[in-house]
């Protein structure tokens, strides 16, 4: 390619400056003569020029990119092949002439970006590419040098679809991994189809050289670059920068594209986060695994209610029924020993008391109630025989060989001792009720271990 200041090209484009050069070609700056206005035009090399295969596909994407209205995307107004005496087939591209410095060009004249610029440029590209990604174009060379900044602080992304058309050549004739490997996903170095995913990737790169002020791949060339791009993991960021920030880019760089974000907006909305003061979200929100993910929530969340079905099963329903069957058995039969207990301490305070008091007032005194089934008054060790066999067979037989001794003793604690005969069979409930008190304390300790099992 000969072309020169002051070429002009299908009659209407005159170039002025070359602005840069590059393995696909050269950009300048013209004048469209029909228009009067300055733009700029991307001029292929002739190898690319007469690839049919490459020419078709350059004017897919130049329809594509035209498409696109965005104000972080350079418009293009036009495409074209023409015939130049000098040069040859010349294919062209006309794009906006973007008053603005490449960002490569920043980072070598400030080594690196503040943190909330190099955010504010991250997230302006981020928005830029949700257009294009929306309307299902891949750029696949995002880079420092296709990311203009204006002076106003605005991001414009330049070169859309010409790195498609690269990305199909050969490497050793186009020479662009060497200009893009620094920048290139790990999926687009082995060869497979670059995404949305791919330009976050390569956005993520930039993101850490803005910030770090350094590239996180470095290597003799750009196959050496490239399999650090797919084996390794990038060196830490500084640990002076914020926690969120270095999340933010290890998860843009993550080799995984499923582990990245998905698309420019998604990435964008994530640096917003940041921006505020929050961790960044987790990629994939909107993505099949994420919502597989989110039904299984309520799948686990029933799990946990096993748990508390032993807390519904108190101890005290269970005693309650045990009271009912079984430990109304066992409470009879305590009444019953508790009643033999009693008596047989009220016979031997009756002999405690026979031995002191006189017994003949005494015993007519409640002759009423036993003269007429008491015998004659017998020895002492007779009625301790006899209040024995009492307390074991519990029949009538203790009322009739009780003695006046016994009687009298009786009649001291009229209050009390009459109802113990009354408690042995049909008193039985009612003495369980008040023996029941008695175990529902013993139940309130013994039911203490329940809240702490459940708590």
């Amino acid at each position: 390619m000969t072309l020169q200041g002051g070429t002009t090209i299908a009659g209407r484009y005159r170039l002025m400056r070359l602005i840069a050069t590059g393995g696909m070609g050269q950009v300048w700056e013209t004048m469209d003569t029909r228009l009067d206005r300055r733009v700029a035009v991307k001029a292929l090399k002739a190898e690319f020029s007469d690839d049919p295969e490459f020419l078709e596909r350059f004017r897919t994407e130049a329809r594509t990119t035209a498409m696109l209205n965005h104000p972080g995307i350079a418009n293009v107004f036009d495409y074209g092949e023409a015939q130049d005496p000098g040069a040859g087939n010349v294919a062209y591209l006309v794009m906006e002439l973007v008053n603005g410095e490449p960002l490569n060009a920043v980072l070598t004249r400030v080594g690196r970006l503040s943190l909330n610029n190099a955010l504010d440029m991250l997230e302006q590209t981020g928005r830029a590419l949700k257009a294009a990604h929306d309307a299902g174009l891949v750029h696949r060379d995002v880079k420092p040098g296709n990311i203009l900044i204006t002076p106003t602080g605005q991001v414009k992304i330049t070169d859309f679809g010409i790195a498609k058309a690269v990305d199909a050549a050969p490497v050793t004739q186009t020479g662009m991994v060497m200009g893009t490997a620094q920048y290139i996903s790990p999926e687009q170095a082995l060869g497979e189809d670059a995404t949305a995913a791919s330009d976050v990737y390569s956005l993520g790169v930039v993101g850490y050289e803005a910030i770090a002020g350094r590239r996180p791949f470095l290597g003799d060339g750009a196959i050496t670059v490239a399999m650090k791009h797919i084996r390794e993991e990038a060196p830490p960021l500084p640990t002076d920068l914020p926690v969120n920030v270095r999340e933010l880019i290890e998860i843009t760089m993550a080799k995984d594209p499923t582990q990245r974000y998905s698309d420019g907006g998604e990435f964008a909305n994530a640096v917003a986060a940041v921006r505020a003061g929050r961790r960044p979200p987790q990629p994939g929100a909107a993505t099949g695994p994420r919502p597989a993910t989110a039904m299984m929530a309520p799948v686990v969340a029933p799990r946990p209610a096993p748990a508390p079905q032993p807390r519904p099963q108190p101890p005290a329903r269970n005693d309650e029924q045990g009271w009912s069957n079984g430990q109304k058995a066992l409470a009879a039969a305590a009444v019953i020993l508790l009643i033999g207990a009693l008596v047989l301490v009220g016979f031997l305070l009756m002999r405690s008391t026979g031995d002191s008091d006189t017994p003949a007032p005494r015993s007519s005194t409640t002759r009423s109630t036993t003269t007429t089934t008491t015998p004659p008054p017998t020895t002492t060790e007779e009625t301790t025989t006899t209040t024995t066999r009492t307390t074991t067979t519990t029949t009538e037989e203790t009322t009739t060989t009780t003695t006046p001794e016994t009687t009298t003793t009786t009649t001291n604690d009229g209050p009390t001792f009459p109802t113990l005969p009354s408690i042995q069979i049909p008193g039985l409930p009612a003495r369980e009720s008040d023996n029941d008190q008695g175990n529902d304390n013993e139940l309130s300790e013994s039911e203490q271990p329940g809240p702490q099992d459940g708590g």
